[in-house]
């Protein structure tokens, strides 16, 4: 699997769904992320990355945003929208967080409508349960 997939953030509630105290979350983020930092480093050369954020203050920032929004809009380049559209943050959000998702493609004004149909129609068939649109 060539994908990096995505940190999760671990639950923050108890097996008796008490929520854990702020220290002790702090404590299980940190573990995690670093496990899935030391998983990606495993799985693949240093050379075959594209730089990723290690900052785990970052990744807390977009898991409690996701975690507070209603719906998430994830906006891409629509010459190469899965550039900005990864597989493991949209089966994150749909699946786990079970959040609505828009794919907004722009820029559809520097490519012909017929690929920016194409386009719709793989994206339709890739996140099939995310709606998306067009815009210039």
């Amino acid at each position: 699997d060539s994908s990096l997939g995505l940190p999760v953030r671990p639950d923050w509630r108890d097996a008796n769904g008490n929520a854990a105290q702020a220290t002790e979350q702090q404590a299980r983020e940190k573990a995690a992320f670093f496990e899935w930092v030391r998983q990606v480093h495993a799985r693949h050369a240093i050379s075959d990355l594209s730089p990723f954020e290690h900052n785990l203050e970052v990744w807390r920032q977009l898991w409690r945003v996701l975690e507070r929004s209603t719906v998430v809009a994830l906006v891409a380049d629509i010459r190469y929208p899965l550039l900005h559209v990864p597989l493991a943050l949209y089966e994150y959000l749909v699946h786990t967080l079970r959040k609505p998702v828009v794919i907004v493609c722009t820029k559809v004004d520097l490519v012909s409508v017929s690929h920016a149909e194409q386009w719709l129609s793989y994206l339709h068939g890739r996140f099939p349960l995310a709606t998306t649109r067009l815009f210039t």
